[in-house]
C-alpha cells in the first residue's frame, strides 16, 4: 500500500515592483534529516493535541464533501493533514480580515496568540507522523521565496521552529531553474518517491510558494489473498465495470450503525499505529455515499470507530492505482477563505516586511507578540495596523497519487468456519469513503471517496 500527496500554494505579488530595492532574505541551510525528526512510537499524545487533531480532521472531512459536490461523482483522493499543513504556514503570515478567515474555516482560535499554541501542537503531530518502521511516514514542508522580497526573519525562524520548513531563497525569473530546484527538494525529502512534482514552471511573476509533501507505504498487518483477487462487479453511480476485487477473511473490527445506516471496517497496517479505515451506505440503492457523507460531520464518525468490535468479517476490496490532481481554489473561497485569493485585500504582513510603523520597526512590535509581551486585547489593532505587502494566493494545487494491493504472498490460512453465514460481509463493490489514520496523533493522512475503481487518474 503506497500514498504520496503533495500540495503546493504560490503566493503572486500583486504589483512585481512592490520589492524593489530591499534586500534579499537569508538562505537557511538545513541538515536534518528525516531520521532526525522521528518521534518515538511510545510518544503519549495529550488532550489538546488530540483535540487540534480533531478540529483537523473535521476541517479534511467537510474539504473531502465540498469537492464532491463540486465534482459528481468523481474520485477524490487528498491528504487533510498536508492540505492543512500549507494552509497553516499561511495562516501564520497574515493579519486582518486574511487571518480572520483562514482561522475561522480551520476551526483554529480567532485570538493569535492561542493560535501559536495551535501551530505548535499541530507542527508537533505533524513531525510525528515521520516514522521510518515496518511503515514509513514522511512529512515535509518548504518555503521557496523570490530572492527579492523581503521575508520577515521572525517568520522564517518560527516556521522552521514549529513546522520544521526549510525556507530557500529563489529566482523565480528564472523559471526553468526555479522548476528543477523546486522539483529537486520534493524529491530529496521524499527520498526520490515523488519525481516531476512540477511539470510546467511557475510564472515569472511568483514570489513565495509554500509547499508540502506527505508520502506513506506501509503493508497490511493480514495480508489480501492474492490468487483470490478477481474481476468482480462494481456499481458505479451510471453504470457496472469490471473491478479487481481483493479478498479478505478474518477477525476485523467492524460496526453497523443502523442509526446511519452505514457500516464501517478497520484494515491495520502491521506498523501497529496506522490504520486504514472504509465506511460505505449498508443499502446503497436507498442512501447514495454524498448523502450519508452530508449527513456526517467527522466526531460522528469518530464515535462510531470508538464502538467498533472485533468481528468474523469476508472482504472484497477494490485493488486500485490512481493519481489525483485538484485545485483547490474554488473550493476554499466556497468554504470561506476568499480574501486570501484576492488582490488587494489580501494581507500577508507578518509574513513579508514592508516599513517602519511609527517609532517602532514592525519587527520589535512581532517580537513582543511572539514573546508574549502584548495582552491579547491589543494583539489584533496592531498588527492589523501593519502594511500590506501585496501578496495574495495565486493557486493551491494538490496531488496524489495512491495505490493499494494485496501486499503480502503469504497464503491466509483459511478456515472454512471464517466463511460461516456469521460473518459480517464487507464488500466495497459500490461507491465507497475511506481513510488512512495514525493512531498515535489521531490525525487523518489520506481520505478518498471512491465512485469507480477502475479510473486511474481523476
Amino acid at each position: 500500500m503506497e500514498v504520496k500527496a503533495w500540495v503546493i500554494l504560490t503566493l503572486t505579488a500583486l504589483s512585481i515592483h512592490g520589492s524593489c530595492g530591499q534586500e534579499p532574505t537569508e538562505t537557511i541551510e538545513t541538515t536534518e534529516n528525516v531520521e532526525e525528526t522521528v518521534t518515538s512510537t511510545t510518544m503519549v499524545t495529550t488532550s489538546k493535541e488530540v483535540d487540534i487533531a480533531s478540529t483537523i480532521n473535521e476541517f479534511g472531512y467537510k474539504l473531502l464533501v465540498r469537492i464532491m459536490q463540486q465534482r459528481t461523482n468523481d474520485n477524490v483522493v487528498i491528504s487533510p493533514s498536508g492540505v492543512v499543513g500549507l494552509i497553516a504556514m499561511a495562516l501564520l503570515g497574515s493579519v486582518g480580515k486574511t487571518y480572520n478567515e483562514i482561522a475561522e474555516t480551520l476551526g483554529f482560535s480567532q485570538d493569535i496568540l492561542k493560535n501559536r499554541r495551535n501551530h505548535e501542537q499541530f507542527g508537533a503531530l505533524l513531525q510525528a507522523l515521520n516514522t521510518n518502521v515496518s511503515s514509513k511516514t514522511l512529512y515535509a514542508d518548504a518555503m521557496f521565496v523570490d530572492e527579492h522580497t523581503p521575508l520577515r526573519e521572525i517568520y522564517r525562524k518560527y516556521l522552521n521552529d514549529v513546522y520544521r520548513g526549510d525556507v530557500l531563497n529563489t529566482d523565480f525569473k528564472q523559471s526553468e531553474e526555479a522548476r528543477l530546484f523546486i522539483n529537486e527538494w520534493v524529491r530529496n525529502h521524499t527520498e526520490g518517491n515523488i519525481e516531476k512534482f512540477l511539470v510546467h514552471p511557475l510564472p515569472t511573476s511568483t514570489k513565495v510558494v509554500l509547499l508540502s509533501a506527505l508520502y506513506f507505504k506501509g503493508q497490511w498487518e493480514q495480508p489480501f489473498v492474492p490468487e483470490y483477487t478477481m474481476k468482480i462487479p462494481f456499481n458505479t453511480t451510471k453504470n457496472e465495470v469490471m473491478a479487481d476485487l481483493m479478498l479478505n477473511f478474518g477477525h476485523f473490527r467492524y460496526s453497523f450503525s443502523r442509526k446511519h445506516s452505514l457500516h464501517i471496517l478497520a484494515l491495520p497496517y502491521n506498523d501497529s499505529e496506522t490504520t486504514m479505515y472504509a465506511l460505505k451506505p449498508r443499502f446503497p440503492k436507498r442512501l447514495s455515499i454524498l448523502e450519508l457523507m452530508e449527513s456526517l460531520d467527522y466526531k460522528e464518525i469518530d464515535e462510531i470507530i470508538s464502538g467498533m468490535s472485533k468481528k468474523k468479517c469476508v472482504i472484497r476490496f477494490p485493488k486500485m492505482a490512481m493519481r489525483n490532481s485538484i485545485k483547490l481554489e474554488d473550493t476554499l473561497k466556497a468554504m470561506g477563505m476568499r480574501t486570501m485569493f484576492t488582490p488587494g485585500l489580501a494581507n500577508f504582513a507578518l509574513m513579508v516586511n514592508s516599513n517602519l510603523v511609527a517609532n517602532r520597526t514592525e519587527e520589535e512590535i512581532i517580537t513582543d507578540i511572539d514573546q508574549g509581551r502584548i495582552q491579547t486585547k491589543g494583539v489584533s489593532d496592531m498588527i492589523n495596523g501593519l502594511p500590506n505587502p501585496g501578496l495574495h494566493i495565486d493557486s493551491i494545487v494538490h496531488d496524489v497519487k495512491m495505490t493499494i494491493d494485496e501486499y503480502g504472498t503469504e497464503a491466509v490460512a483459511a478456515t472454512s468456519a471464517i466463511l460461516a453465514r456469521s460473518a459480517e460481509q464487507f464488500y466495497a463493490d459500490s461507491p465507497f469513503y475511506m481513510f488512512i489514520r495514525n493512531e498515535r496523533t489521531k490525525l487523518v493522512t489520506f481520505s478518498a471517496v471512491i465512485f469507480d475503481p477502475t479510473v486511474t487518474i481523476a
